[in-house]
Protein backbone atom coordinates (compact mmCIF):
# COMPACT_ATOMS: atom_id res chain seq x y z
CA UNK A 1 0.00 0.00 0.00
CA UNK A 2 1.14 3.78 -0.42
CA UNK A 3 1.82 5.50 2.11
CA UNK A 4 0.77 9.68 2.13
CA UNK A 5 2.89 11.26 0.54
CA UNK A 6 0.71 14.27 -0.75
CA UNK A 7 3.55 16.86 -0.25
CA UNK A 8 5.97 14.90 -2.24
CA UNK A 9 3.92 14.57 -5.38
CA UNK A 10 4.71 17.30 -8.17
CA UNK A 11 2.14 18.80 -10.42
CA UNK A 12 2.35 17.14 -13.28
CA UNK A 13 1.09 19.28 -16.99
CA UNK A 14 -0.74 17.45 -19.53
CA UNK A 15 1.51 17.65 -23.30
CA UNK A 16 1.25 15.76 -26.15
CA UNK A 17 3.32 12.95 -27.50
CA UNK A 18 3.31 11.96 -31.10
CA UNK A 19 3.39 8.03 -31.75
CA UNK A 20 4.46 6.61 -34.93
CA UNK A 21 1.00 4.04 -35.30
CA UNK A 22 -1.56 7.21 -34.95
CA UNK A 23 -2.67 10.39 -33.94
CA UNK A 24 -1.84 12.13 -30.57
CA UNK A 25 -2.01 10.91 -27.53
CA UNK A 26 -2.70 12.87 -25.01
CA UNK A 27 -0.29 11.69 -21.89
CA UNK A 28 -1.86 12.52 -18.37
CA UNK A 29 1.44 12.34 -16.77
CA UNK A 30 4.78 11.34 -16.65
CA UNK A 31 6.64 9.63 -14.20
CA UNK A 32 10.82 9.54 -14.54
CA UNK A 33 14.09 9.96 -12.64
CA UNK A 34 15.89 12.51 -14.97
CA UNK A 35 15.78 15.08 -11.72
CA UNK A 36 16.58 13.02 -9.15
CA UNK A 37 20.20 12.48 -7.50
CA UNK A 38 22.36 9.49 -8.64
CA UNK A 39 22.32 7.46 -5.67
CA UNK A 40 19.92 8.48 -4.06
CA UNK A 41 16.47 7.61 -3.51
CA UNK A 42 13.77 9.40 -5.81
CA UNK A 43 11.71 12.44 -4.55
CA UNK A 44 7.84 11.95 -4.57
CA UNK A 45 8.06 8.13 -3.64
CA UNK A 46 7.60 6.62 -0.75
CA UNK A 47 7.05 3.58 1.29
CA UNK A 48 5.98 1.53 4.39
CA UNK A 49 9.52 1.01 5.04
CA UNK A 50 10.79 4.28 5.00
CA UNK A 51 14.36 3.30 6.79
CA UNK A 52 14.91 0.57 5.04
CA UNK A 53 13.70 1.72 1.08
CA UNK A 54 17.38 2.86 0.62
CA UNK A 55 18.48 -0.75 0.66
CA UNK A 56 16.76 -1.55 -2.27
CA UNK A 57 15.62 1.10 -4.56
CA UNK A 58 18.09 4.22 -6.02
CA UNK A 59 18.26 6.23 -8.61
CA UNK A 60 21.42 5.49 -11.20
CA UNK A 61 22.92 6.62 -14.52
CA UNK A 62 23.79 4.83 -17.49
CA UNK A 63 24.45 6.25 -21.25
CA UNK A 64 23.10 10.03 -20.32
CA UNK A 65 19.55 8.83 -19.12
CA UNK A 66 18.81 8.33 -15.42
CA UNK A 67 16.67 5.05 -14.08
CA UNK A 68 15.11 3.66 -10.82
CA UNK A 69 17.91 0.23 -9.73
CA UNK A 70 16.58 -1.91 -7.39
CA UNK A 71 18.76 -4.83 -5.23
CA UNK A 72 16.69 -7.09 -2.97
CA UNK A 73 18.69 -9.32 -1.33
CA UNK A 74 16.49 -11.97 0.52
CA UNK A 75 14.30 -9.05 1.36
CA UNK A 76 10.50 -7.17 0.16
CA UNK A 77 10.09 -3.57 0.40
CA UNK A 78 7.12 -1.88 -1.48
CA UNK A 79 7.81 1.85 -3.54
CA UNK A 80 5.22 3.58 -4.19
CA UNK A 81 4.00 7.25 -5.79
CA UNK A 82 0.59 8.68 -4.97
CA UNK A 83 -1.27 10.19 -8.11
CA UNK A 84 -5.31 9.71 -8.58
CA UNK A 85 -6.59 9.59 -12.04
CA UNK A 86 -9.70 8.54 -13.74
CA UNK A 87 -8.82 5.22 -16.11
CA UNK A 88 -11.99 5.88 -18.18
CA UNK A 89 -10.02 8.96 -19.30
CA UNK A 90 -6.35 7.81 -19.45
CA UNK A 91 -6.51 4.15 -19.33
CA UNK A 92 -3.02 3.08 -20.61
CA UNK A 93 -0.08 2.74 -18.71
CA UNK A 94 3.72 2.68 -20.82
CA UNK A 95 6.98 2.19 -18.94
CA UNK A 96 10.48 0.31 -19.32
CA UNK A 97 12.34 -1.63 -17.17
CA UNK A 98 15.43 -4.19 -17.34
CA UNK A 99 15.71 -7.54 -15.79
CA UNK A 100 19.36 -8.28 -14.24
CA UNK A 101 19.13 -11.06 -11.96
CA UNK A 102 16.36 -13.52 -11.39
CA UNK A 103 15.59 -14.75 -8.22
CA UNK A 104 15.74 -18.32 -8.09
CA UNK A 105 13.05 -20.65 -7.27
CA UNK A 106 9.97 -18.69 -7.86
CA UNK A 107 6.83 -19.59 -8.43
CA UNK A 108 4.15 -17.03 -8.30
CA UNK A 109 1.31 -19.06 -7.65
CA UNK A 110 2.09 -20.41 -3.75
CA UNK A 111 3.53 -17.76 -1.35
CA UNK A 112 7.02 -19.73 -0.91
CA UNK A 113 7.92 -18.85 -4.50
CA UNK A 114 6.42 -15.19 -4.91
CA UNK A 115 8.93 -13.31 -5.60
CA UNK A 116 9.41 -11.08 -8.82
CA UNK A 117 12.63 -9.57 -10.68
CA UNK A 118 10.19 -6.56 -11.57
CA UNK A 119 6.81 -5.61 -10.98
CA UNK A 120 4.50 -2.91 -11.69
CA UNK A 121 1.41 -2.59 -9.74
CA UNK A 122 -1.64 0.04 -10.46
CA UNK A 123 -3.56 0.37 -7.65
CA UNK A 124 -7.67 0.93 -7.33
CA UNK A 125 -9.83 1.88 -4.78
CA UNK A 126 -10.01 3.14 -1.31
CA UNK A 127 -8.01 1.97 1.86
CA UNK A 128 -7.00 0.27 3.84
CA UNK A 129 -7.18 -2.82 1.10
CA UNK A 130 -7.83 -1.41 -2.42
CA UNK A 131 -7.36 -3.79 -5.11
CA UNK A 132 -4.57 -3.91 -7.20
CA UNK A 133 -3.33 -5.21 -10.90
CA UNK A 134 0.44 -6.84 -10.39
CA UNK A 135 2.51 -6.63 -13.71
CA UNK A 136 4.93 -8.74 -13.09
CA UNK A 137 7.78 -10.15 -15.34
CA UNK A 138 7.83 -13.72 -14.67
CA UNK A 139 10.99 -16.24 -14.77
CA UNK A 140 8.69 -19.24 -14.80
CA UNK A 141 4.97 -18.65 -15.47
CA UNK A 142 3.78 -18.28 -19.16
CA UNK A 143 3.18 -14.75 -20.50
CA UNK A 144 -0.25 -14.01 -20.63
CA UNK A 145 -0.76 -16.09 -17.36
CA UNK A 146 -3.41 -14.46 -14.76
CA UNK A 147 -3.95 -16.03 -11.40
CA UNK A 148 -4.79 -14.37 -7.67
CA UNK A 149 -2.12 -13.05 -5.51
CA UNK A 150 -1.71 -15.90 -2.86
CA UNK A 151 -1.51 -13.04 -0.57
CA UNK A 152 -4.33 -11.34 -1.00
CA UNK A 153 -7.50 -11.70 -3.40
CA UNK A 154 -7.85 -8.12 -3.56
CA UNK A 155 -4.44 -8.68 -6.04
CA UNK A 156 -4.18 -9.97 -9.53
CA UNK A 157 -1.51 -11.01 -10.75
CA UNK A 158 -0.75 -10.79 -15.37
CA UNK A 159 2.29 -11.87 -16.37
CA UNK A 160 3.44 -9.15 -19.00
CA UNK A 161 7.30 -10.82 -19.25
CA UNK A 162 8.31 -14.59 -18.94
CA UNK A 163 11.63 -16.08 -18.54
CA UNK A 164 15.39 -14.80 -19.13
CA UNK A 165 15.62 -13.97 -22.80
CA UNK A 166 15.44 -10.57 -22.77
CA UNK A 167 18.06 -10.73 -19.64
CA UNK A 168 19.93 -7.56 -19.69
CA UNK A 169 17.98 -5.74 -22.52
CA UNK A 170 15.48 -2.79 -21.76
CA UNK A 171 11.61 -3.48 -22.81
CA UNK A 172 9.11 -0.97 -23.15
CA UNK A 173 5.36 -2.58 -21.84
CA UNK A 174 2.19 -0.95 -22.33
CA UNK A 175 -0.93 -2.01 -20.54
CA UNK A 176 -5.05 -0.93 -20.96
CA UNK A 177 -5.44 -0.84 -17.15
CA UNK A 178 -9.11 -0.12 -17.47
CA UNK A 179 -9.50 -3.38 -19.87
CA UNK A 180 -7.76 -5.25 -17.83
CA UNK A 181 -9.40 -4.01 -14.65
CA UNK A 182 -12.47 -4.94 -16.23
CA UNK A 183 -11.30 -8.42 -17.34
CA UNK A 184 -10.23 -9.66 -14.45
CA UNK A 185 -13.13 -8.64 -11.58
CA UNK A 186 -15.34 -9.34 -14.20
CA UNK A 187 -17.12 -5.94 -14.74
CA UNK A 188 -17.50 -5.03 -18.15
CA UNK A 189 -19.39 -1.53 -17.24
CA UNK A 190 -16.91 -0.30 -14.49
CA UNK A 191 -14.69 2.41 -14.59
CA UNK A 192 -12.75 2.51 -11.54
CA UNK A 193 -9.80 5.64 -10.16
CA UNK A 194 -6.42 4.54 -10.02
CA UNK A 195 -5.00 5.80 -7.15
CA UNK A 196 -1.36 5.55 -7.94
CA UNK A 197 1.57 2.88 -8.47
CA UNK A 198 3.65 0.30 -6.43
CA UNK A 199 6.96 -1.07 -7.55
CA UNK A 200 8.03 -4.35 -5.88
CA UNK A 201 11.45 -6.21 -6.58
CA UNK A 202 11.72 -8.69 -4.19
CA UNK A 203 13.32 -12.21 -3.22
CA UNK A 204 12.51 -12.55 0.22
CA UNK A 205 9.63 -15.80 -0.01
CA UNK A 206 12.77 -17.58 -1.98
CA UNK A 207 15.91 -16.09 -0.05
CA UNK A 208 17.70 -15.63 -2.75
CA UNK A 209 18.51 -12.03 -4.99
CA UNK A 210 16.86 -10.31 -7.87
CA UNK A 211 17.87 -7.07 -9.68
CA UNK A 212 16.34 -4.98 -12.18
CA UNK A 213 15.57 -1.49 -13.58
CA UNK A 214 12.66 0.82 -14.14
CA UNK A 215 12.19 3.71 -16.53
CA UNK A 216 9.80 6.32 -17.75
CA UNK A 217 6.68 5.23 -16.76
CA UNK A 218 3.58 7.23 -18.44
CA UNK A 219 -0.06 7.49 -18.14
CA UNK A 220 -2.39 8.53 -21.04
CA UNK A 221 -5.29 8.21 -23.02
CA UNK A 222 -6.19 5.61 -25.80
CA UNK A 223 -4.40 6.52 -29.24
CA UNK A 224 -6.48 7.71 -31.99
CA UNK A 225 -6.45 6.21 -34.96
Amino acid sequence: MISKAGTLIAAWTIFFILWPSGLPAQVLFNLNFERDEVGRFPAGWSSRDEENKGRVYSVQAEDGRRFLHADAQGISIQIGYEKTWNLKESPILRWRWRALVFPEGTDERKKSGNDNVLSVYVVFGGWPIPQAIKYVWSDTLSEGSVLDSPHSGKTKIVVVRSGRKWKGKWLEEERDALADYRRLWGESQANPTAKGILLLTDADSTRTRAVGDYAEFAVMAKEKR
